[in-house]
């Protein structure tokens, strides 16, 4: 049995009480949310084409053209911001933040798609 997960909340009175953590959720950014949940592998592609910052991004946005999701309601949203994202991972890659942006972003996506898979089992 893995061990329970507790924090310590001060009550009004000021007593500290002790709360266990039931879960926990991870909160999307604007950018995150429009990573489409594809299939693992393409998005282990997709980061992979990161490297070129925000050329993975861009092609993973093209995707929600194509019928995939993603975290936001409308597809279409997904794909606007997509472009956004890759296209300021590009712009600012001359100063290496948008290097790092843009591997990281892959990442993300590989770990969004294997969670999505995950929840789907």
């Amino acid at each position: 049995m893995a061990p329970r997960q507790t924090m310590l909340i001060k009550a009004e009175d000021g007593e500290m009480i002790e709360c266990e953590v039931v879960s926990t959720v991870e909160r999307e950014s604007s950018f995150q949310k429009s990573a489409p949940i594809i299939n693992p592998r393409l998005a282990g592609f997709f980061g992979f084409l990161n490297l070129i910052p925000g050329f993975g991004t861009f092609l993973a946005a093209h995707t929600l053209l194509c019928g995939q999701t993603c975290s936001y309601s409308s597809p279409v949203k997904g794909y606007f911001v997509g472009l956004l994202t890759a296209f300021l991972q590009l712009l600012t890659s001359v100063v290496i933040i948008g290097w790092f942006w843009s591997l990281w972003h892959g990442m993300y996506m590989v770990r969004k798609c294997n969670e999505a898979q995950d929840a789907r089992r």
